[in-house]
């Protein structure tokens, strides 16, 4: 029997929201600067275009692998852990990347966050595989 995701789901929700704010702040950063491809010489661009890139680099291999460990019906704490941490986490890189002064606490626990919960999620996810793969085989 197929049980839905639904924490991932929350997460995907969240992370496409994000997205497409961050997507309306790089229209408009564009609109402003009048530069329709590429960044020129606009910093607010230059950050505007980075907040969506950097979301868009991350999220999709994160939501999958959030996706694979709920499906796997184990370590739902992990889970309950994992998946808020990285919203929250993703927010604060948001607003770092926001700040003129891109070298700032936000960035940094945004970063760094990210990082910690991919390490975490990764390994768990090879666990598991090893664990099943092991057990089957």
């Amino acid at each position: 029997m197929f049980v839905f995701p639904a924490l991932s789901a929350a997460t995907a929700g969240a992370m496409l929201v994000l997205q497409i704010l961050l997507a309306f702040a790089v229209s408009g950063a564009r609109g402003q600067a009048n530069i329709w491809i590429g960044i020129g010489n606009a910093p607010n661009l230059e950050r505007a275009a980075r907040r969506h890139a950097n979301l868009a680099e991350n999220a999709g291999l994160f939501v999958v692998g959030f996706t694979l460990l709920e499906l796997s019906g184990r370590w739902p704490t992990l889970l309950l852990i994992l998946c808020p941490g990285f919203i929250v986490v993703r927010l604060f890189h948001a607003v770092g990347l926001s700040q003129e002064n891109t070298n700032n606490p936000f960035r940094l626990i945004g970063g760094v966050g990210t990082y910690l919960i991919g390490l975490v999620l990764g390994g768990a996810l090879l666990w598991l595989s090893a664990v099943d793969a092991i057990a089957r085989y």
